[in-house]
């Protein structure tokens, strides 16, 4: 009897998981953006098992746009939570204070660590390895392996080890 309890609630929790309302949860994603003037469009929305994946999103802060996404995974595993971004073309007006395309950004989310988002880039400035801290509201991105800095090099300051960084409160 305990058995089939125990079973039962674990097999209802997978199914919440599968079934649960993952558009809801990125039209709240969206409005919570939209507070900050940030606007997502003209993206295809297509349902996963664990998530969501979203095609040919392009992003717009305060009426401007500033980059064309082809694809964005999002993973939502309640304890791991990733979302990757593949393939980022930089609008060309952004060129001189921005990197040109970013291959690739993962973010992920843990509950061993709740109050950091791990950041890890890859593109045409080589590779990035950041972190945001939720309770200090601080973005902390180090460039170990450079590439091309031209256009971002003046926001950034030198590390000790040769590398370079970027540090900001939000």
């Amino acid at each position: 009897m305990v058995k089939r309890i125990i079973g039962g609630f674990f097999l209802f929790l997978l199914l919440f998981w599968i079934f649960a309302p993952k558009h809801e949860l990125y039209y709240m994603l969206e409005k919570k953006l939209k507070e900050n003037d940030i606007i997502i469009s003209n993206e295809t929305i297509t349902d996963t098992w664990f998530g969501l994946n979203i095609k040919n999103a392009q992003i717009y802060a305060k009426g401007v746009k500033l980059a064309e996404a082809a694809e964005l995974q999002l993973n939502i595993f309640f304890l791991y939570n990733t979302l990757s971004v593949n393939s980022i073309a930089v609008d060309e007006s952004l060129h001189n204070m921005a990197p040109k395309n970013i291959d690739e950004i993962k973010a992920t989310y843990t509950v061993i660590d709740p109050i950091h988002v791990n950041l890890n880039a890859l593109g045409s400035f080589g590779t990035m390895d950041g972190a945001i801290t939720l309770t200090e509201k601080n973005i902390k991105l180090l460039f170990p392996v450079v590439k091309e800095l031209n256009g971002i090099k003046k926001y950034l300051n030198k590390n000790k080890e040769g590398g370079w960084y970027y540090e900001t409160n939000y």
